[in-house]
């Protein structure tokens, strides 16, 4: 989290805001965002009663530094062959196309953002794990499906498979799927509609249409799922090639014939 920086030292400014927190009554709020702001303006009140102490020492203070100073730590990962990275407690899935590769991880505050060399690759909000408590997961399908695709049934006993949801519908609609189905056809119609998912940008559109037809009882066919929100290719007109006169070659015999003809003195 970044405020503006207060003139007062950092251990008064953390009681100041724990006194704020029990004037308050709660430490809830709506997100991040909320809160960042809430010490922003406990810190904007505290330096407007500095204020005038400021603008007698600021003729002394030097200039800025021209560059920003380094905000985040850096470390070093390797993706697995599950396509995922481990930082500081947490697992975080990316891409599959960098399996194997060796990436540079800046950890900012509230964010990560990946390397490839001078390529920035990824980037997600940081996720933080407790010492000595499970490693907390970051984990998105898209990253994933391709591999998936190849091997459904490698879904049904992922350790990463609760994680693989895009959301809790999304679980229902695999719990209905597998309390219906063989492990098998099963794996294949959740997998096949992750991709579909992922690949027509249809997430919420082939999430209401699966709940619809849990309500009526319904398993739908994975083609037919592929037909409504699969985005149809551009099918190519068939060319007709026509068969030349087979009478064209004794054309060209005789030309060839009344040629040597010629040339023969």
């Amino acid at each position: 989290m970044r405020t503006e920086v207060s003139n007062l030292p950092h251990g008064h400014l953390k009681n100041r805001i724990e006194q704020a927190v029990l004037l308050r009554g709660s430490t809830d709020f709506k997100s991040v965002g909320a809160y960042q702001h809430w010490v922003e303006e406990i810190v904007a009140t505290i330096n407007r009663g500095l204020q005038s102490k400021l603008d007698g020492e600021r003729p002394g203070l030097q200039t800025l530094p021209l560059n920003k100073a380094i905000d985040y730590n850096e470390t070093v990962a390797r993706v697995t062959s599950q396509s995922t990275i481990q930082v500081a407690l947490t697992t975080y899935s990316v891409p599959s196309r960098l399996i194997g590769e060796r990436l540079k991880v800046h950890l900012y505050d509230d964010r990560i953002i990946v390397w490839l060399g001078n390529e920035q690759v990824f980037t997600s909000p940081r996720i933080r794990g407790i010492e000595g408590k499970r490693r907390v997961r970051r984990i998105d399908y898209r990253h994933m499906i391709g591999s998936l695709k190849k091997k459904p049934m490698a879904f049904y006993r992922s350790q990463y498979r609760d994680e693989l949801f895009p959301n809790d519908n999304y679980r229902t609609i695999w719990k209905y799927l597998d309390e219906r189905l063989e492990p098998r056809p099963a794996c294949k119609l959740m997998v096949g509609c992750l991709a579909l998912a992922n690949e027509y940008d249809c997430e919420d559109a082939l999430c209401n249409f699966l709940l619809e037809s849990m309500r009526i009882c319904q398993v739908p066919e994975l083609l037919d799922l592929q037909r409504r929100f699969g985005k149809s290719l551009p099918q190519q007109s068939a060319q007709h090639i026509s068969q030349h006169p087979l009478g064209g070659y004794d054309a060209l015999i005789n030309k060839s014939a009344q040629g040597e003809n010629h040339a023969t003195y």
